[in-house]
């Protein structure tokens, strides 16, 4: 089986318009929680969340394609000498079930993200209409184009906002979001990621392996009345860590998809808890971006990467092993345990 390396990044969120600006303001623990134009149906207050400053402010499929095609952009730039037109796009965007989604999302946002690229729509490129695991679908997808020599370069992006009045107003009402009067939600945020991968023998640099990589199902989801014992997120763990040829006790740090929502950090505790036996010199470490960065959904899987890679080359990731895990209000759950490849820079924090 093809093992994959990430080899460049891309972004667009509240804290950058492009992979240096985000990364570093993620380094440095700078948020872009802001008071928003939209309100809370409920008290009348602005909400808080993240909107990237665009020059527009019209929403739907133009502001997707605006987010996510300078960031699919930047790992265009990094991989000569493939040809960009030869490299497909692999998409995750919001699920058909999100309330008051975008329309015709599967149709129409490859061809809008061409125009703005300026490039002919790839045969093999594709939209992921699954949420946080649409990337995780995505990862696999580009596995096999590699390994069927359909590819040798892919890019795995993802773009989401929930920055719309009448998605927010749903989720308002289903609790979900943090308002005055709830505590236990999410800031609604909106961002376009991206990230290029490759067969880990087809280059020469720095690279961030992916090691192992694993899914599960969850059975009591964040809306349900069912008994919680994140056993689908330590299926995933379990699967990926078996996947790399490693314990749990071997990895330093976890970047996570934790929005605020007492939920999922409970779920990421429980299935650490199950997993992580034996001696460990310093405490499994928790990112969670989305704490400075708003809720961004589908986009987030390649912001993890991004960062697990920027952190090792950097030096300052708490170790060489990490897991990335993500999880869908339905249930899906996935987790990739990652390494560099390729000599680091300075010394671990």
């Amino acid at each position: 089986m093809t093992a994959l390396s990430v080899f460049a990044s891309g972004l667009v969120t509240g804290l950058g318009f492009n992979a240096p600006a985000t990364l570093a303001a993620l380094r440095a623990g700078v948020s872009a929680l802001r008071q928003t134009p939209w309100s809370d149906i409920e008290s009348g207050e602005p909400l808080r969340g993240v909107k990237v400053p665009l020059p527009q402010w019209w929403e739907g499929l133009g502001k997707l394609a605006d987010l996510v095609a300078p960031a699919i952009g930047e790992c265009l730039a990094e991989a000569e000498p493939v040809a960009p037109k030869s490299i497909p796009l692999l998409i995750a965007t919001a699920c058909g079930e999100r309330p008051e989604r975008t329309a015709r999302l599967e149709e129409d946002l490859l061809d809008e993200v061409c125009i703005r690229l300026e490039l002919p729509q790839n045969p093999h490129s594709a939209v992921f209409p699954l949420d946080q695991f649409g990337a995780v679908q995505a990862l696999m997808r580009a596995r096999t184009l590699i390994e069927q020599g359909h590819a040798r370069r892919v890019i795995v992006a993802g773009v989401d906002s929930f920055l719309h009045q009448a998605t927010l107003d749903a989720y308002v009402l289903r609790r979900r979001v943090m308002t005055p009067s709830n505590f236990n939600g999410f800031f609604p945020g909106e961002a376009g990621t991206a990230v290029l991968v490759g067969s880990d023998h087809e280059y020469e640099g720095d690279a961030l392996r992916i090691l192992g990589l694993g899914v599960g199902q969850e059975p009591a989801t964040i809306e349900s009345t069912t008994s919680f014992r994140a056993t689908g997120l330590t299926q995933a763990l379990r699967q990926a860590l078996g996947n790399a040829g490693v314990a749990l006790k071997d990895v330093a740090y976890r970047l996570t998809d934790l929005t605020g929502e007492h939920y999922k950090f409970k779920e990421a505790e429980f299935a650490a808890g199950r997993l992580d036996g034996g001696t460990r010199p310093l405490p499994l470490g928790l990112w969670h971006p989305m704490e400075y960065l708003g809720n961004i959904g589908a986009a987030v899987l390649p912001c993890l990467l991004a960062q697990a890679m920027h952190a090792a080359q950097e030096g300052y990731a708490p170790g060489p092993l990490a897991v990335c895990h993500v999880s869908n209000d339905g249930g899906e759950r996935a987790a990739i345990v990652v390494g560099l490849r390729g000599p680091e820079k300075g010394r671990h924090a």
